[in-house]
C-alpha cells in the first residue's frame, strides 16, 4: 500500500498539480483520493481554492477513483456552510464526520456514501455485506445528542452567529495583518489563521511560551508551529471574541 501526496490546490499551481495528479493516476492503480475540503486543519490551517479542488476531484472521477472527504473538522458550519463540500461542485463519494456531529458533547462518528457504494454491499449473500462495526455503534445517547446538535445548527440564531463570526474575523484581519511579525493571514467561515514571521518548531520552547501566554490570559489557543488559529464556538459573544482578539494582539506585541 502506497500513499502519494499532491500539493495544496491553488490557482498558482493549478496546471502543475493537475499534471502531477494525472501522472500519478496513470502510473498507479489508485484506490482513493482522501482530502480535507477547503481547509487542512492539522497542516496548520492551509486554505485552498474550491475551483481547483473541484478540478482535482473531477480528474479522479475520470479514472474511477473513489473520493473521500474528511469533514471531521470542516463539517457542520466551520467553513460557513453545513459542509465544506457544499462549496465544491464535484461531491465526494464518501464523507467522514465526527466531533461537531454531537456538538463535541459525546463521541460519535459517521461515514456517509453515495448510493452506488452502498449498493455494492447490498446483497442477500452475507459474504458481500460490509460487516465493520464496533461495540458502541448507534449508541442511543450519542444519537440523541447528535439530533439535538443538528437542530441547533440549523436554527436561525446559530446560522446568524456563524455569519457574524466570519464578519468579525474580517474586521480583525484588517488590524492584525499589518503587524510586522505577521507573515500572512487567512479566514474561512469561523476559522481564522495567521502565520508568524518567525522560525520555530511545531512543538518547541517558543511555541509553548506563546501557548502559556494565551492561557495566562484565559484564552485557549493551540499554536501549530508558527501558525496561530481561532475556531470559536458558535455561541461565543462579542465580549468573549474581542477578548480573544485582544489576547492575540497583546501576545504578538511581546514577541
Amino acid at each position: 500500500l502506497k500513499v502519494v501526496r499532491v500539493p495544496v490546490p491553488l490557482e498558482s499551481n493549478r496546471e502543475q498539480l493537475l499534471d502531477q495528479l494525472e501522472a500519478t493516476l496513470t502510473q498507479y492503480e489508485v484506490a482513493a483520493f482522501i482530502y480535507e475540503p477547503l481547509v487542512q486543519g492539522a497542516a496548520a490551517m492551509k486554505m485552498y481554492h474550491a475551483e481547483v479542488l473541484d478540478a482535482v476531484l473531477r480528474k479522479c472521477k475520470e479514472y474511477g477513483v473513489i473520493t473521500i472527504a474528511d469533514e471531521v473538522m470542516t463539517g457542520f458550519g466551520k467553513t460557513g456552510t453545513f459542509f465544506a463540500s457544499d462549496q465544491i461542485d464535484c461531491k465526494p463519494d464518501i464523507m467522514c464526520l465526527s466531533k461537531a456531529l454531537t456538538a463535541g458533547l459525546l463521541p460519535m462518528g459517521l461515514t456517509t456514501c453515495t448510493l452506488e457504494i452502498f449498493n455494492s454491499f447490498l446483497s442477500e449473500e452475507l459474504a458481500k455485506g460490509f460487516f465493520h462495526a464496533h461495540t458502541y455503534t448507534a449508541n442511543p445517547l450519542a444519537c440523541s445528542t447528535a439530533i439535538a446538535a443538528l437542530e441547533l445548527l440549523k436554527s436561525e440564531e446559530i446560522q446568524n452567529n456563524i455569519q457574524w463570526i466570519e464578519k468579525k474575523h474580517a474586521e480583525f484581519d484588517e488590524v492584525i495583518k499589518n503587524y510586522p511579525i505577521v507573515q500572512s493571514t487567512r479566514y474561512k467561515g469561523v476559522i481564522y489563521a495567521l502565520d508568524l514571521n518567525i522560525e520555530m518548531n511545531r512543538y518547541g520552547q517558543l511555541r509553548d511560551q506563546i501557548y502559556n501566554q494565551f492561557m495566562d490570559k484565559a484564552v485557549f489557543l493551540r499554536p501549530l508551529g508558527n501558525t496561530i488559529y481561532i475556531m470559536p464556538p458558535y455561541v461565543i459573544n462579542e465580549e468573549q471574541l474581542n477578548h480573544v482578539y485582544n489576547a492575540i494582539e497583546e501576545v504578538l506585541s511581546t514577541l
